[in-house]
Formats: C-alpha cells, structure tokens, sequence
C-alpha cells in the first residue's frame, strides 16, 4: 500500500492522514466505526480526500479488540458473539444515491464455513489478530467414520454369533476347500483309489443339498427301472459346465440309498482341464476308459456315461436338447461285454444352468476351449429314468459284432430323445418346471 504522510488527530473530529486508497482517498484516524474487521480493528466513515474503487471513503481508527457479547445472531453493525466466526469486513460506500456493502475476506488464509467472503485488500493494512476458531469438515467426516466403522464391526460380530450363519459358514469353508484342492494345496487322506477325497465331498455336502433341493430343485422320475447288482445309465450330456454328473450321483444317493455309490465317467478333456478336472476327481469323478468302467460293474455300481462327450457341453445354446453323436458306441459295447442293461437317462435343466455363451481358445493349454458362461442359474431339473435295455448278445466276441452293438446305440438314442421331447412337453417355463 502506498504510504502517505502521517498526521496527529486534528480539532473536530476530523482525524489524521496515515494512509491512501488505491482510488486516491484518505485513511484517515477518526469518525465513527461502521464495521468490524477480521482482526478485531474498527472500520470507521467520515470525510477522506478521495474515494474508493466503489465510490465511498475508508478510514482507519484504532487496533483495539472489538468488544464482545452474547448474541445468538452476529450483525454487521454490532460487536460480534466471541462463540461465533466473526464476520468479514463490510466496506459501505454511497454512489448514484444507491448504498452497497461489499464483503471482502482477509487474504490470510480460506474463508470460515459460515461466511464466504473475498479477500480484503493488504492496502487496508489490518492489524494481525488470533485467528478465529474454524470447523474442520475433514474431522467430522473422519469422525463420521470412526462411528461407522464401529458400528458395522459390533452389528458383524452379532450377526456371525448367531445361529442362522450356520449353514453359510460351512458353505463358505468347503468353497474355500473346493478351492485349494483344485489348486492342489490341500486334500484330505482318505482318497480312495479313483482318487475321490471323502472328506472333501462331506465339506461340500451344504452346497449340494442347497442346489439340489433349493436352488435347482431337482425332481426324480423313474429311479426304480435301476436294478441291482451294477447297470450302465447314459444321458444327455448339457451345460457349459458338465454338472450333471455330480447331480445324477446326488440324484440317486437320494433315491435309491439301497445301491452302491454310483460313479460318472469323464471324458478325457475335462479330466485334464486344469482346476476343473481336478476338482471334478476329488469329487468323485473317474477317467473314461474301459479298464475303470469295467472295475466299477464289477463292484456291482452304477456306473454313469456321457457318451456325447465334450460335444454334447459345447453346443450353443441354440442347439440345447438336440442329441449329439453318441461316440463310438462304447458304452453298447462295454453292455455286450458286461452283461449289464443299460438305462438310459433324460436330464432337463442343466442346458439353462449354465448356457453357453462363447468359447475362449486355449489350445496353448491342451484344451479345444474354454467355456464363456454366467453364473449357475436357477433353472428347475428334472431328471427321467428309462426302462432297462438289455444287449442281444452278451461276450468278446458280440461286443465286435456290429449287429449287435449298433441297434443298441440306435435303442440307446431313440429312448433319451423320446423322454427329452416328453419333458420338454410337460414344462410350463425354465424356472417353474
């Protein structure tokens, strides 16, 4: 601020020069006070040798605090309340014959919360004060969330205590467990020689019972055509992700309790699809060869085959029920050699599970692809037992015998595709049933 010649308080009030505007007026020592300036100095009007930007004229008085009392509302004419933010300098000048007060802020640091003001200019030269007590907004979120962040810890805490999380609390262990096993980091001991892991199946018990009963609601028609004593069970093989095998195991433990632990076959490629068919054997799934199917009639079980193979899961959607090849006619074969009828078997539901929606090439990874599909969907089940088919034939020699293998697969096909047909028919909707 430009400084001007200073002069003692003159006769009638007048005041002494110490200071200019940058208009060209006086501040001048004197008049009486109009307002209150952030450092507790007085504004004061009287008459200046020049005006401000705004018209009017400036005069400083005195540095001494401004008295203070106990008001709910601070005014710009009164002493304001010593609890509140003082208010910004009101700077009041007459031009034209229309009064304006123009609020300025000092240029020491932010504006209070309360007031939002623009910076007073240094050339006012205000005395340097305390500074006035500021909220601090950043406290009361931080605050805000201490609390929060306590109340949800003590609402956590009661709710795992109670009684209802049972169930979800095991679920979440045996994914957790699914999951290391998959990875190969954890397991059981007791792994049979299929390499089925009991402990892990008995983990993972919760989930199976809720997507069997709850989720997908699967429902069983036909479970007495098994007979005693070992069979062959063939079905459509649907869904992005092949979780029917599992499902007809679940199915017929529920069932039919009387039979031996039935067993489902996996074809090579998911067997050696890393994770998945990892998870899968722990599970209970056995590799698709001969030798296996064999061992498994012989301890007299039921033994599970999708002769589709990888073809019946990597149909697109727009194809779902529509039958693929039933591969070479193994499993008729396998029937000839045995002696073992063989049921066929009519799964609704698993292709609106897991529909398929794209396929990855991952050929770098042994696999013709990798599934794109959402998660599980809650499409009802329905799972149909067909009536025994028993070979013409039974030996070595029958089983090479085209004549005899074909018509079975033929025999084999026709049945499934009929009870597919016929349980399409019978669905109100994917969800219902």
């Amino acid at each position: 601020m430009p400084k001007g010649p200073v002069r003692k308080r003159g006769a009638g009030g007048r005041g002494q020069l110490s200071g200019r505007t940058p208009a060209g007026g006086e501040v001048v020592e004197g008049a009486a006070p109009v307002g209150l300036t952030p450092g507790g100095g007085e504004v004061r009007r009287g008459r200046g040798g020049g005006s401000t930007p705004g018209g009017g004229e400036v005069h400083r008085v005195t540095t001494r605090p401004a008295r203070t009392k106990k008001k709910k509302a601070p005014r710009a004419d009164a002493d304001a309340d010593a609890d509140e933010e003082p208010e910004p300098a009101r700077v009041r000048s007459k031009a034209n014959g229309v009064e304006r007060a123009e609020r300025r802020e000092d240029d020491r640091g932010p504006a209070p919360a309360k007031a939002a003001a623009r910076p007073i200019p240094a050339e006012v030269d205000l005395p340097e004060g305390p500074p006035p007590p500021a909220s601090s907004p950043a406290a009361a979120v931080f605050a805000t969330a201490m609390t929060s962040i306590q109340l949800a810890r003590a609402v956590a805490s009661q709710a795992f205590s109670g009684a209802g999380l049972g169930p979800v609390m095991k679920a979440a262990s045996a994914l957790k467990s699914a999951v290391k096993t998959a990875l190969g980091i954890a397991g059981g001991a007791d792994v049979d020689v299929y390499g089925k892991d009991a402990e892990l199946v008995e983990t993972f018990q919760p989930i199976s019972d809720f997507l069997y009963d709850r989720y997908w609601r699967v429902s069983v028609v036909g479970a007495d055509h098994i007979p005693e004593g070992g069979a062959i069970l063939v079905g459509n093989h649907s869904g992005a992700i092949p979780a029917d095998g599992p499902v007809l195991r679940q199915a017929l433990q529920r069932e039919r309790p009387d039979l031996p632990e039935a067993r489902w076959l996996v074809e090579d490629q998911i067997f050696d699809t890393p994770y998945l068919g990892t998870l899968f054997n722990r599970m209970g799934a056995v590799r698709a060869c001969p030798e296996n199917a064999f061992r498994l009639l012989e301890e007299r079980r039921p033994v599970i085959v999708f002769p589709e193979g990888i073809q019946g899961i990597g149909k697109p959607f727009s194809q779902r029920y529509q039958l693929k090849r039933l591969g070479r006619g193994g499993f008729a074969k396998l029937s000839v050699r045995s002696g073992m009828p063989i049921i066929p078997v009519a799964i609704v539901g698993a292709e609106e599970s897991w529909p398929l929606l794209a396929k990855l090439p991952t050929n770098f990874l042994g696999l013709p692809y990798w599934p794109v599909t959402p998660p599980p969907l809650p499409a009802k089940w329905t799972i149909r037992f067909g009536e025994p088919l028993r070979p013409g034939a039974t030996g070595d020699a029958s089983a090479d015998d085209p004549s005899v293998v074909q018509p079975l697969v033929d025999d084999t096909r026709g049945a499934i595709e009929g009870m597919l047909r016929a349980l399409l028919d019978e669905r109100r909707s994917i969800f219902a049933g």
